[in-house]
């Protein structure tokens, strides 16, 4: 036998495989290019491009082919710094160069001046371009802080997808609308919306360049909070042939990541019914009593090699809806139905006398089953209007979340990520 304990074996590999890191794909989908020529347009071969910032475990380097262009490719989506150097020329630097998901930044021609070795770099802030002139997709791009600071009823990051022209919501979807947004789950609290006509059930969710669709509920599986989240985009016409899948909208969401410093935020949301207003349909207040809590935290775990980031966020929510029944009052009991549509003999065919059946014809089980489980009524009309505590687990609704994604650099850029949901 050649595993005696197979069992141990087993374990030890799982265990082994889970530590080592492991390429995912689609882990950047972003790219910079450009030219570099000298001041006289003349294009400049074998020039040395590095890429650094704080998305980056490592810095990035490229060199100018023949015809002066470099490409930096599989870039994440952050702020970098570029440089560019060779020999006889002064090096010249561009900061503040910003990179959203999947998008190719063009930063055109990148002139050198001539001059000796050990200038002073030359400092060149890069402006976002006003016409984007690398891809012809249409989309919208909200990048983290203003998903945090953007008000969220749920804090559910799809609801911004709709302040995008030829999206709209269907009715009772994305959750968060009536604020009880889950992380996920059954029904339409994970529906998606409508893009340019197209069926919600033609999206594409993407989380950090994976597939997180739900196809029984056609909306995504995960939702992370927005303080988890680097940047979220929509694209709704004309994107990548790298997409694919579905006709209608792709809908990519880029976790952070750790840094070369330890960095956190927490957060606590509370809705309570005393501060809303009753129902007009409601005989009392329904009962609201929702939180949401959670916090962050990211850094290195080996300087300028591994970085680890997580989140946690629970969920607790106790609420009421309103329902209103129509139910026979007292005397409809006793078989009095006087002033109502005639009520006629079944043996017979004929109307009972003044509308009245009599006590004698009233089965005593039917009678009984009225009064132990249908309740009289306590509005106008014959009605019966309650408003009691739905919830889809027992006592509560409570989900609660997690994620670690740790980012590792070894010979090439690699990153291992892991999602645990209850």
């Amino acid at each position: 036998m050649l595993f005696p304990h197979w069992r141990q074996a087993g374990l030890v590999a799982g265990l082994v495989l889970l530590l080592l890191p492991a390429s995912i794909r689609a882990q950047g989908t972003s790219a910079i290019s450009g030219v570099v020529a000298d001041a006289s347009g003349g294009v400049i071969p074998g020039a040395g491009v590095r890429l650094t910032g704080a998305a980056l475990a490592a810095p990035r380097t490229a060199v100018t082919d023949s015809t002066g262009r470099f490409t930096l490719n599989q870039l994440p989506p952050g702020e970098f710094r570029l440089r560019v150097t060779c020999e006889s020329f002064k090096p010249s630097t561009v900061d503040r160069v910003v990179l959203a998901s999947g998008e190719t930044r063009d930063l055109g021609s990148l002139a050198l001046e001539i001059g000796e070795i050990h200038y002073d770099d030359f400092v060149n802030d890069a402006e976002p371009p006003l016409t984007e002139l690398s891809h012809a997709a249409l989309g919208l791009l909200i990048p983290g802080r203003d998903l945090v600071e953007l008000p969220l009823n749920g804090r559910n990051f799809t609801q911004l997808g709709t302040l995008m022209p030829g999206v709209i919501a269907p009715p009772a979807a994305l959750g968060g609308q009536t604020g009880d947004a889950t992380p996920g789950g059954f029904g339409n609290a994970t529906g998606g919306f409508n893009v340019n006509g197209m069926r919600n059930q033609s999206n594409n969710f993407l989380l950090d360049g994976a597939p997180n669709n739900d196809t029984f509920n056609t909306g995504f599986v995960l939702r992370p909070p927005p303080d988890a989240i680097d940047e979220f985009r929509i694209f709704t016409h004309a994107f990548g042939a790298e997409y694919g899948r579905n006709a209608g909208a792709v809908v990519s969401v880029v976790t952070r990541a750790g840094s070369r410093r330890w960095q956190g935020s927490g957060w606590w949301f509370d809705r309570d019914d005393a501060l809303e207003a009753r129902n007009r349909f409601a005989v009392t207040k329904p009962a609201l009593d929702q939180h949401q809590f959670g916090g962050t935290a990211g850094g290195p775990i080996v300087e300028n090699k591994t970085f680890v980031f997580g989140y946690y966020e629970g969920f607790r929510n106790r609420r009421g809806t309103t329902d209103t029944r129509v139910v026979p009052n007292a005397a409809q009991r006793a078989g009095d139905f006087s002033g109502g549509p005639p009520i006629r003999d079944p043996q017979s065919g004929q109307p009972f006398p003044g509308n009245v059946i009599p006590p004698a014809r009233l089965d005593a089980i039917a009678a009984q089953l009225l009064d132990d489980y249908v309740p009289l009524p306590n509005q106008p009309g014959n009605r019966y209007t309650q408003s009691p505590d739905v919830l889809d687990r027992p006592r509560e609704e409570r989900t609660k979340q997690f994620l670690r994604r740790s980012l590792q650099m070894a010979h090439s850029l690699e990153q291992l990520s892991i999602t645990v949901t209850e």
